[in-house]
């Protein structure tokens, strides 16, 4: 339909050239450092910043490092990867930044700012429209999960980042492989991503077989191929070998991550035996549990537009690399399923798990990992569509954001940190102690987060906990030698060490006395002549 000579289209087509003029880096940064600290000053005023047991944890890694009994590089331990932990450390250091949760909020947030500018930059390189990136970071930067998650002290948004980038840079040399530089730089970024979560470690591996994919089918191109993979994996895989060198070093088990009684397939194990490990060894269980995840943190409607953008663009035939790029974006859905599948990994979401099982809802968080992909394939679903087309996606997408608001679709990552497993426990004994403790060290098993010691105020030089060497070990036969006081809860390591060891418990009565008392968590104090 025209009038006067002129398409009902031109002032939506005159918008898009208008966009593509005065949509540029600089304002995708200034856009998301505005979300970033809105939605972190948000999260501050309503104290939901730590509200994960593991976000204090995380916080708690990168004090050690610099103030603790026995400070050093040591104190980051072998179980979560070290990268995050260190980035935290220069804010730390500030205490009421390590108290308030915000030097975790800082580098997520940066960590954000850098993940939108990137996917800006991945979705313009295979679009050439800058309004289409444009478009995929408003949906990425808009998303509510994302937005909690970026004002944690949580890994998930630093890997995030180095996922983009290291997938751009691979995208960069697809593109023109004359340019050496990309593929180092890719290589660069998956270092870091094998630093931060085990997810990159799988990312590497796909990138190093879609290089394979690219040369590895003619024989002429072996020598390339020999070559580009060698430069590849030397720089992407050095950080696994790190891993494992550090673990052999430092913990005596290179496998120590996979192996230690603390580590994600011990508690896999255990909810495995209590038969509440429903993906284990069950494909369609594996699947059905991220897909139903990934929707939860996308949301439905958006989930399937970008469902339908993906196919359009694998039968685009133009885009000579689309198996490719198609299979990169895809790398977080094909690492949980096999993960769960394997029983390396948990997932608990109320509309699978069953109702008999003691909790359901955990690790929900995992699915943010495909906000980048249903960010990506919407916005490129919206440029194939024509203006009714357009009209309606844009339709779906505010429904969408009114879900949300209206509390319709849920906010399933600050779900789990109120009243999921993932939860952060705060016992009044955290508040007594906070009131009453008046110097000395305090011996306390702070994986099972007896107390919190971010809530309570003690510092972190007083704390006597699993990796203060000889501190530990020793306060085990002689509880007196280095406490003053001791804070145990039923059945973790400080209580079935003293409290069920009679010969330690009798001790440690002759030198302390009971102050606290709950029906789990017991606090014992030296009196003050003992001092």
């Amino acid at each position: 339909m025209k009038t006067k000579g002129i398409s009902i289209r031109f002032p939506a087509n005159f918008i898009y050239k208008v966009l593509n003029k005065i949509i540029n880096e600089r304002s995708i940064i200034i856009l998301a450092t505005l979300c970033a600290v809105f939605a972190s000053a948000y999260y501050y005023s309503t104290d939901q910043i730590i509200n994960y047991g593991d976000a204090e944890s995380h916080l708690n890694i990168s004090k050690r490092v610099i103030h603790s009994l026995t400070p050093g590089l040591a104190q980051v331990g072998g179980i979560w990867l070290p990268l995050p932990h260190l980035l935290m450390v220069p804010f730390v250091a500030i205490e009421p930044l390590y108290r308030s949760g915000l030097a975790g909020s800082i580098v997520s947030g940066i960590s954000f700012v850098v993940s939108c500018l990137y996917l800006f930059k991945t979705v313009m390189l295979f679009t050439r429209k800058s309004w289409v990136g444009f478009m995929a970071v408003l949906l990425f930067a808009s998303n509510p999960n994302i937005l909690y998650m970026q004002s944690t002290p949580m890994t998930e948004i630093p890997l995030i980042v180095f996922f983009i980038m290291s997938m751009y840079y691979f995208l960069r040399f697809l593109y023109d492989q004359s340019v050496v530089l990309h593929l180092v730089l890719a290589a660069l970024f998956g270092f870091c991503a094998t630093l931060s979560r085990y997810d990159g470690w799988f990312l590497v591996l796909i990138e190093a077989f879609c290089l394979i994919l690219l040369y590895g089918r003619k024989r002429v191109n072996w020598t390339k191929l020999e070559g580009y993979l060698f430069l590849f994996s030397t720089l992407a895989f050095f950080g696994i070998l790190m891993w494992l060198i550090w673990g052999y070093l430092i913990l005596g088990d290179p496998l120590y991550f996979t192996n230690s009684q603390f580590s994600a397939k011990s508690q896999q194990n255990s909810w495995n035996a209590r038969g509440e490990l429903p993906a284990y060894h069950n494909p369609i269980q594996s699947v059905l549990y991220y897909t139903f995840t990934s929707m939860s943190n996308i949301g439905i409607l958006l989930f399937f537009s970008s469902i339908i953008g993906f196919v359009l663009y694998l039968r685009n035939k133009e885009e000579q690399h689309r198996a490719i790029i198609g299979l990169l974006f895809m790398v977080p859905y094909i690492f949980y399923i096999v993960t769960l599948f394997m029983g390396q990994s948990v997932i608990f979401i109320p509309s699978l798990t069953p109702v008999s099982f003691e909790w359901r809802l955990f690790n929900v968080r995992y699915g943010i990992m495909m906000v980048p992909f249903a960010a990506t394939f919407t916005a490129y679903l919206f440029s194939r569509l024509r203006f009714t087309g357009r009209s309606i996606l844009a339709g779906l997408i505010l429904a969408q954001l009114v879900l949300y608001g209206v509390g319709y679709s849920k906010v399933v990552t600050l779900d789990d940190g109120e009243i999921g497993l993932s939860h952060a426990k705060r016992p009044e004994a955290e508040q007594w102690i906070k009131a009453n403790y008046d110097g000395g060290l305090v011996l306390m098993d702070d994986y099972a987060r007896t107390i919190s010691v971010v809530r309570s105020g003690i510092p972190m030089q007083q704390i006597i906990y699993i990796g203060n060497k000889p501190y530990w070990e020793e306060s085990f036969i002689e509880p007196e030698k280095y406490a003053t006081w001791i804070v145990m809860q039923r059945d973790d390591t400080v209580w079935n060490n003293i409290l069920d060891n009679p010969p330690v418990r009798d001790r440690m009565y002759a030198h302390f006395e009971k102050v606290y008392t709950s029906e789990e968590i017991l606090i014992f104090r030296k009196p003050q002549n003992e001092n």
